[in-house]
């Protein structure tokens, strides 16, 4: 792969969609604990164009030019030293910290799993954006034991609806929040409670709960904060 130009989408400055353009760069070349990936899917998280229009500047600062992007799926091409646990021609999927947009990428041994046979590249590339984010906030920021309530907002969604299945999981009583498009689908989740925030208040139909999980923003935050259990912080 030494010397091996390949295609991915850059960006120069901070600005819209009209920013990302394709451009030829070195292929990577995987370091000490890292792989190297061809994708075959790269998910499109909102983070992505918040960081590529600078509204997240002060927690995700940028080098110009750089490839976004994130997760992915594809096919393991090389291995860098020390890594035993992968080998060339698996199917991964996984987090990367060097950009997604790209035909190759090199993703630390650490935040890559090998893709379920069942899966498609495109819908394990899904995994990783809101999988990631529901578990950290559960399970290592909110602690969610068995019997607790949870109320998940935005239950329907890339991170509620994994959410949702993992409080069930672990046996909390999960309290979940959708459209009325949505109610049925996030009860098959796995949700006791679903309540439809277009013709119900949160704050009216959810009470003592123990964690919340705000997947949605603006005022819904506040609002979240109604239905706590008192002397939960």
């Amino acid at each position: 792969m030494k010397d091996k130009m390949i295609c991915a989408i850059r960006v120069s400055q901070y600005g819209g969609p009209e920013e990302l353009k394709l451009e030829h760069i070195p292929c990577p070349v995987p370091q000490e604990g890292e792989v190297l990936v061809r994708v075959h899917a790269a998910g499109v998280l909102p983070m992505d164009w918040k960081i590529r229009q600078g509204f997240a500047r002060g927690i995700h600062p940028k080098a110009f030019p750089y490839t976004p992007g994130s997760t992915f799926a594809g096919v393991v091409e090389a291995v860098g030293t020390g890594i035993t646990t992968f080998q060339r021609g698996q199917a991964v999927f996984g987090r990367t910290n060097n950009g997604a947009y790209a035909e190759y990428t090199t993703v630390a041994a650490e935040t890559l799993a090998l893709k379920p046979e069942q899966l498609s590249f495109a819908e394990a590339a899904t995994i990783s954006g809101g999988a990631t984010v529901a578990w950290t906030a559960l399970f290592e920021n909110a602690e969610l034991q068995a019997g607790q309530r949870v109320l998940i907002q935005g239950a329907a969604g890339g991170v509620g609806s994994f959410a949702v299945q993992f409080a069930r999981w672990k046996g909390a009583h999960v309290i979940g929040t959708a459209s009325s498009a949505n109610v049925e689908f996030v009860r098959s989740l796995g949700a006791e409670t679903v309540i439809d925030y277009t013709s119900t208040a949160v704050e009216q139909a959810a009470h003592d709960v123990d964690v919340v999980l705000e997947a949605v923003g603006g005022e819904n935050i506040e609002r979240s904060m109604q239905v706590v259990k008192p002397g939960v912080c």
